[in-house]
């Protein structure tokens, strides 16, 4: 059965509250039994543009509520447009696989743009709008009091609430009627139209903007909408924000929900700019500046005020997000973009050269699971990386994310690993912030894989391991460790190695572990399900006694290591 056909199943407040999973005591608590101000939490951002934004937090329980509730509505939706035949929404925001990127690819080279917002999008949208839509739409025609239920349960204060999870599929389901009205005017006279929220685009290659939907105004440089579009608006019961109507030329910058939409999809200039010289200042002081919105007095000035590493990082990635789209399709590039190059030389500043922890990288992700569930198990005996009380480690293990093997080439195994010790003082070198606080450790199995880092070690570090070590360190906050002391040629030793025969020997599904490189045979399963199924699955009844003097070794460069105030020869 759908979700469609689920609320169309319910008629009471308990058939509501067993399918968002909820008690009916509870739900109807939520709905009514709070106080408008216990429901939820309000408070106020800036909006880019100056002004503020007030927001309206729901309360957990009640947030919970809404994003059950929002999901069966966002399914409820995907199944109307299906039956609707609707290949592609001309409403963006707040949709699965909906941007503002797929916003502004529809408007990509186009001789004009014409822009204009929504006033209040969602104040508009009041209990009555909600309740009345969900009885009488064609597609819902809910039960009046589950109807009632579910907008006493999204709205606050008599509209919906900023901050709602049921907003925003809400102002779609009730916006609708608006698209259907302003998408048939544009259609009608050669326009592409589409909605991000409250922001409307209509865009056209032909001559002349057609006067149909906006003309210029006399003796001025702005745009006044037609009486046609003025009244597709108010009769769907929304409102104009008269100050926000625009109509960009292609001789200009058009920008469509931010995104540069001339020829191909980019990301303002400005923006990108101001990006690279935050990431430089970061790396040449070890912080930047962010200009940002701050209300004074009802007004709005520009206040420069230090940014955080996860807002820059949020900044880079709007900038990859923007150029993964563009070349969506495109067979990709063993060089790294611009962007990405930008990344790596801020994820490398960030988390390895001005780490807030002791950094651990491996050859693979097996070997994290291993040292993860160690550390754990043994973090009474190494306090230096872990908390005993509460088993958090204290160390950053080095993921392999996707982003991170395309960024530092960090694919898996001994070859892309020494590359980036090679490559790290070339990165390390130019940084002139704070650095080498904290230690970066590689470990390495002590077999013959390790032998093209003592080759690396030798070349470019003028470094020599001695037999016996386990560890070394080879550049400023850069240390090598072996699974093992460093031994003569021929006497393989993994991490692997370090488990107790028992464990090596489990069974899975009757198959055996087996530790080779070569293809598995039909009777033995690999590192990976030994790593997950056994290890991390079964990690709190193992002995992990064996690890004792890997984790001493890496405790011992821990606790020994001191910022360098200039890098190693």
């Amino acid at each position: 059965m759908s979700n469609l056909s689920r609320l169309h199943a319910c008629t009471s407040v308990v058939d509501l509250a067993n399918l968002l999973g909820f008690q009916a005591k509870a739900l109807g608590f939520l709905a009514w039994g709070l106080p408008p101000t216990a429901r939820y939490s309000t408070f106020d951002i800036p909006k880019r543009s100056g002004g503020k934004r007030t927001i309206n937090a729901p309360i957990p329980q009640l947030k919970l509520a809404q994003q059950k509730l929002a999901a069966i509505l966002q399914s409820c939706e995907a199944e109307i447009e299906l039956l609707l035949g609707v290949k592609r929404s001309v409403a963006h925001g707040f949709k699965p696989n909906h941007s503002i990127l797929t916003n502004a690819a529809v408007h990509r080279r186009q001789r004009y743009i014409l822009n204009f917002d929504l006033e209040d999008f969602f104040g508009t949208i009041h209990f009555g709008r909600v309740r009345g839509f969900l009885i009488t739409n064609r597609y819902f025609k809910l039960h009046p009091d589950v109807a009632t239920l579910i907008a006493q349960l999204c709205c606050h204060q008599n509209q919906l609430p900023q901050g709602a999870p049921t907003s925003p599929v809400l102002s779609n389901l009730i916006g609708k009627i608006l698209d259907v009205r302003l998408s048939k005017l544009a259609r009608i006279h050669g326009c592409a139209y589409t909605r991000y929220a409250d922001d409307i685009t209509m865009s056209t290659s032909a001559p002349e903007f057609p006067a149909a939907l906006a003309t210029e105004c006399a003796n001025s440089l702005t745009w006044q909408l037609s009486a046609r579009v003025t009244s597709a608006i108010a009769d769907s019961r929304f409102k104009l924000n008269p100050s926000k109507t625009r109509l960009q030329h292609r001789r200009s910058r058009q920008d469509v929900t931010g995104i540069v939409v001339n020829q191909t999809l980019n990301a303002n200039s400005d923006f990108r700019r101001s990006t690279r010289a935050m990431v430089d200042k970061l790396c040449r002081t070890g912080c930047y500046q962010l200009v940002k919105p701050t209300l004074l007095a009802g007004d709005t000035v520009s206040e420069p005020r230090e940014g955080t590493n996860a807002q820059l990082h949020g900044k880079i990635g709007f900038l990859l997000q923007v150029e993964r789209f563009r070349r969506a399709g495109d067979p990709e590039s063993p060089q790294l973009s611009a962007t990405e190059k930008l990344l790596k030389r801020f994820l490398f500043y960030t988390t390895l050269a001005n780490a807030e922890r002791p950094v651990i990288l491996f050859e693979g992700k097996t070997d994290e699971i291993y040292l993860r569930c160690a550390i754990k198990r043994l973090a009474s005996a190494f306090p230096r990386l872990a908390a005993a009380a509460t088993g958090e480690v204290l160390v950053n293990l080095f993921s392999h994310t996707p982003t991170r093997q395309r960024i530092f080439g960090l694919t898996g195994g001994d070859p892309p690993l020494t590359n980036f010790v090679n490559e790290y003082r070339e990165h390390y070198r130019p940084i002139k912030g704070p650095k080498g606080t904290h230690p970066v450790i590689v470990l390495y199995d002590n077999d013959n894989g390790a032998n093209s880092i003592f080759a690396a070690m030798d070349k470019i570090y003028k470094v020599k391991m001695a037999d016996g070590l386990q560890f070394i360190r080879i550049y400023d906050n850069l240390y090598i460790v072996l699974s093992s002391a460093k031994c003569a040629p021929g006497t393989g030793h993994c991490i692997e190695h370090l488990f107790d025969k028992s464990v090596l020997t489990t069974t899975l599904s009757g198959k055996t572990l087996s530790l080779s490189n070569k293809p598995l045979k039909p009777t033995e399963y690999g590192k990976a399900w030994f790593a997950e199924k056994v290890i991390k699955t079964n990690y709190k009844s193992i002995d992990f006694s064996g690890f004792h003097p890997l984790l001493e070794a890496i405790s011992t460069i821990v606790t020994t290591h001191k910022a360098s105030s200039s890098p190693l020869p």
